[in-house]
């Protein structure tokens, strides 16, 4: 009788585990609810790896997973934020302790709604651009998202730098996931407008990473919506493997050539300048320096046209996102300049379609950061990437193609 009951246990603890596994491939894909939840089984084998993040941490308890964002920055102090993300088909855990305050999202999201092109891209990137229903505008390069919102697959909800987004349209939508760009702490009253609207609304704020790496890791925030983690580890693993042996070539350099990066400031005759953020690490990363870096900083600074004039013929180039830099009567005194004199001013938008108002670096760059540093040690080390054909940079005072280089 003994034998009998052991055997009898035996099978139905199989029928159990086999069971488990079974329901455990399927809520590992990104299309799928658990039929049958079975307590105690980890429904996220494969969980995100990150090294280089500071503004985000991810964790996982079997049918749910917590990420929460803390920007690294001064400039946000104060901003904190969780969200439970439990796997459609099971329970949601009690929401005490330190998610006692959480937003409980449902994971995978089948539809998705963002007014931050990143966030969009990066959906795309983890192949989901068939899940896009909101997009901020039609300023967009990656086709198939534009598409979509040309047919009206996807609608516009407003730009993330025209502030709030319609709400109208999203409720009519009803994405199961919404990034929204959080850009400041007056900006991120969006979030808690949408949230209180019954939209699952999730932070895009990667612009905070103080490293290009880390800013490619918030891939991993849009993968953990999807239940795409295992992807997301392939795309980065390749990136951050390439990125670490450019960088590696770069800095064995003796030179290092000075860099301004600069874009317009509100008043005239002001830069904003690059401090502590990502733009200074990647071009020190790429065997440069640009003259106000400090990581002790904030992201960005002011500073005068007589300040960069008082670097004189130390510059080697100076670069910029800001489109109408093309015209020399924006760069006001900063025409004396010999690197403007030699035509060593660049943007960063070869990847563009100016009809549409839409600009690849605002899209991909923040992804794909090997090919970003690529370009600049192509630009200040060009012996260590013969043959380069720039994916981003550009030059924009008249030179052709193959001049961009400083040597």
């Amino acid at each position: 009788m003994n034998l009998v009951y052991k055997q009898m246990q035996a099978i139905v603890l199989l029928l159990v585990v086999s069971q488990a596994f079974a329901q455990g491939e399927r809520a590992d894909l990104s299309s799928e609810c658990v039929d049958d939840y079975v307590q105690g089984f980890d429904y996220f084998p494969e969980k995100a790896q990150l090294d280089h993040a500071l503004g985000f941490q991810l964790t996982y308890h079997l049918n749910y997973k917590v990420l929460a964002i803390q920007p690294p920055l001064s400039a946000m102090e104060g901003f904190a934020d969780v969200m439970v993300l439990v796997q459609c088909g099971t329970p949601a855990p009690p929401l005490e302790g330190e998610i006692a305050n959480a937003t409980v999202i449902t994971v995978p999201a089948r539809s998705i709604g963002s007014n931050d092109d990143l966030a969009l891209n990066r959906a795309r990137t983890l192949g989901a651009a068939d899940r896009i229903v909101a997009v901020g505008g039609g300023g967009i390069y990656a086709t198939d998202i534009r598409q979509r919102w040309e047919s009206g697959t996807a609608v516009a909800i407003g730009e993330s730098f025209h502030g709030q987004p319609d709400y109208e349209k999203l409720l009519a939508v009803a994405p199961d996931v919404l990034f929204l760009s959080s850009a400041s702490l007056a900006r991120a009253e969006s979030l808690h407008r949408a949230r209180s609207l019954g939209l699952p609304a999730v932070p895009s704020m990667s612009w905070m990473e103080p490293t290009a790496l880390g800013q490619a890791e918030w891939l991993q925030v849009v993968a953990a919506l999807l239940n795409e983690e295992s992807r997301a580890n392939t795309i980065l693993a390749a990136i951050k493997d390439r990125y670490r042996e450019l960088s590696s070539l770069a800095q064995a350099q003796t030179s290092t050539p000075l860099v301004v990066w600069l874009d317009p400031a509100t008043q005239r005759g002001q830069w904003v300048v690059p401090e502590s953020n990502w733009l200074a690490t990647i071009i020190a990363d790429a065997g440069g320096r640009t003259p106000w870096m400090n990581s002790q900083g904030a992201a960005t600074r002011i500073v005068t046209t007589e300040q960069i004039l008082g670097l004189s013929g130390n510059v080697s180039a100076l670069v910029t996102a800001t489109v109408s830099m093309s015209d020399p009567r924006t760069l006001g005194g900063l025409v004396a300049l010999p690197a403007i004199r030699d035509s060593r001013l660049f943007d960063v938008h070869r990847r563009s379609r100016p009809e549409h108002n839409a600009y690849d670096w605002y899209e991909s760059a923040v992804i794909e950061a090997d090919k970003v540093l690529e370009d600049f040690i192509a630009l200040l080390h060009p012996d260590l990437l013969p043959g380069h054909k720039f994916r981003h940079l550009r030059s924009i005072l008249g030179e052709t193609e193959g001049s961009e280089s400083l040597q």
